[in-house]
């Protein structure tokens, strides 16, 4: 009886090995997406940091070109200059113009995240086209005017 059992878990010896190997590239796979997706909402987060101390930077009446400078350094250089946009919202005031105290400044960043190479090609096999699968962040912060701007950009 004992010697049967001996020759069954010899047959079997192999197996653990095979059935890793098996799954190891699943599991590769599922790690590279997770630690994407972690990367993608650190991202996101730093951004929507950036956006709101550029506002609060325009809030205290820094010009446009500052508060771009505070935005860019505040995204740790994840954004550029292109993706930011900086405008002013007319508030409930009898002027028609905006800047003013009172009203509102607006930063927003317009961020495409693409995912890594690793974990793109990893995807392809599953049919999914890594090139297509990106996530569009557009964050934004507003603030209220405390002095008053001139030349301002109407949102």
């Amino acid at each position: 009886m004992i010697q049967r059992i001996r020759t069954k878990a010899r047959s079997e010896r192999g197996q653990a090995l095979i059935e890793f190997a098996l799954l190891f590239p699943f599991l590769m796979m599922f790690l590279f997406v997770l630690l994407d997706f972690g990367i993608a909402i650190d991202r996101r987060v730093v951004i929507q940091h950036a956006v709101r101390e550029g506002a609060r930077q325009g809030a205290i009446g820094r010009p446009e070109s500052e508060i771009e400078t505070v935005v860019i350094n505040q995204s740790q250089d994840v954004l550029d200059a292109t993706e930011i946009a900086i405008c002013f919202v007319d508030g409930p005031d009898a002027n028609t113009y905006p800047g003013n105290v009172g009203d509102n400044v607006r930063v927003s960043a317009n961020y495409v995240y693409s995912f890594a190479a690793v974990s793109g090609q990893l995807l392809r096999p599953l049919g999914v086209d890594p090139d297509d699968f990106e996530i569009v962040m557009n964050p934004h912060g507003e603030a209220r005017l405390e002095r008053s701007v001139t030349g301002a950009t109407s949102c």
